[in-house]
């Protein structure tokens, strides 16, 4: 099965466009789970628990995990064991260097981790990333346009005579004649949401930027998904996994997460009529 087959299929099986980042930072897991051993363990089994028929995607951001060395590796390798079968997992490493150096993060990411897909920086150009393609049935999601303030530095340009972002997707048109490319474009830049999506329309989007970071969730669905044959995948982190800090911390995930899904299909209605 490819990566695009079984991220439709859990789209379509939880009618969910909803991937849930999972970002976590210990000062702000609830207080009953601070002082555990396995504290990034824990928590994120419980916010899998509370969101596993809501998600279509459940994206673990490496740093979170990393910074605990390999105590925190073995945590996140039983928390990929949480996910259910058939739902995706985006491993957020944005990985990217010279073609040797590549294999070995995309042996790591796909191999030892399992992933479905990962983030990676195009930033070394087209060779860094072919070692990724090179497991079949995995789906590499290149930075394009980022959803933080300081995208605007090097991605976009006004007064460039050639958008970054453009060679970007230009490149991974290229590549997915090697293998599965998805862009990375995040919801604080709608504009150069809505036309990568038409410069792109065959190849999936990971949008993050909803929630904390402040993206227009309406204005995002609708520049993402209007002119694409494959539908985007629309990423929350800390505006969902943080909603309660409570012993019932695990049921206002739950709530948060269910009104993030209603609002992304709402839109998605919306766009459609």
């Amino acid at each position: 099965m490819t990566f695009g087959e079984k991220l439709t299929r859990a789209q379509e099986a939880h009618n969910s466009l909803l991937c849930i980042g999972l970002d976590p930072q210990r000062d702000r897991i609830p207080a009953p789970l601070q002082n555990s051993p396995r504290f990034l363990y824990d928590f994120c089994r419980e916010i899998i628990a509370a969101t596993a028929g809501v998600a279509c995607a459940y994206k673990p951001n490496l740093a979170f995990f990393e910074a605990w060395g390999s105590d925190g590796i073995r945590q996140l390798e039983m928390t990929l064991e949480e996910v259910p079968q058939d739902v995706p997992v985006i491993l957020d490493a944005k990985r990217g260097d010279i073609g040797n150096t590549s294999g070995m993060y995309a042996r790591f990411l796909f191999e030892h981790l399992g992933g479905d897909a990962a983030t990676v920086s195009p930033y070394l150009g087209a060779d860094s990333l072919e070692p990724f393609l090179e497991y079949e049935g995995r789906c590499i999601f290149v930075l394009c346009v980022t959803s933080n303030p300081g995208a605007a530095d090097l991605q976009f340009n006004e007064s460039a005579e050639v958008q970054l972002y453009h060679r970007v997707v230009m490149m991974c048109r290229k590549l997915r004649e090697k293998g599965e490319v998805g862009l990375v474009t995040g919801a604080t830049h709608v504009d150069q949401l809505a036309e990568i999506r038409l410069m792109y329309p065959e190849g999936p989007l990971l949008v993050p930027g909803l929630g904390v970071q402040g993206g227009d969730l309406e204005a995002s669905v609708t520049a993402a998904t209007k002119g694409g044959t494959l539908p985007a995948v629309f990423n929350v982190s800390r505006g969902i996994i943080y909603a309660g800090d409570g012993a019932d911390f695990a049921e206002a995930v739950h709530q948060k997460a269910l009104e993030y899904k209603a609002a992304i299909n709402q839109a998605l209605e919306r766009v459609s009529t």
